[in-house]
């Protein structure tokens, strides 16, 4: 892929951020990282994402023989996020977490750090929490390459096994950064 078309599919993007360092063993054998302390709201968030993309393939089939039911199931699944959302807002709690801008691709990120325990080749488990509307994703990931910056650190990472329905959630994230951020042509 060309340097420019790939540059097109990453965005900055604000986030709160946790890393952790995990062994191979555990990046390669475990389906999530389980070594975040994660609220009950953060797995409630998780889950109904899960559904939603399920969800989605049934209703537009279900749109075609029954329009009005499938609206109904929309209407309702809508219900649904709103509480969910209002839930995860009043209980999720982020301030612990790194808060920062990286940048971000369906396929990796890049993000800044003061610490020097990260080297290429390391795996890290990721704690991932984007803002409007509330989104989490726990994933695992390869150090691909650390840049030395005055007292920082950029560390490139590859997500590493990532799981379907996180990966849709980030191409969503990048691609509806991408459209915010494209200029409003006069007309």
């Amino acid at each position: 892929m060309s340097q420019e078309r790939r540059q097109f599919y990453r965005v900055e993007k604000n986030v709160a951020l946790e890393v952790q360092r995990v062994t191979p063993e555990e990046a390669n054998h475990s389906n999530k990282p389980a070594q975040f302390e994660v609220s009950p709201y953060f797995e409630l968030l998780s889950d109904v994402q899960e559904i939603d993309k399920q969800q989605t393939d049934l209703l537009i089939q279900l749109s075609k023989s029954q329009p009005l039911l499938a609206e109904l199931f929309s209407l309702q699944a809508k219900k649904l996020e709103l509480i969910t959302r209002t839930l995860a807002n009043s209980g999720l709690k982020i301030e612990r977490l790194t808060k920062q801008s990286v940048n971000l691709s369906e396929g990796g990120m890049q993000f800044v750090t003061s610490d020097n325990i990260y080297h290429v080749g390391d795996f890290i488990e990721i704690k991932l929490i984007f803002s409007n509307p509330l989104l989490g994703v726990l994933l695992y990931a390869k150090v691909q390459r650390v840049i030395t910056d005055e007292d920082n650190f950029h560390i490139a990472i590859s997500f590493h096994r990532i799981p379907e329905n996180c990966r849709m959630l980030i191409a969503q994230r990048v691609i509806q950064t991408q459209a915010f951020q494209l200029p409003e042509t006069d007309q």
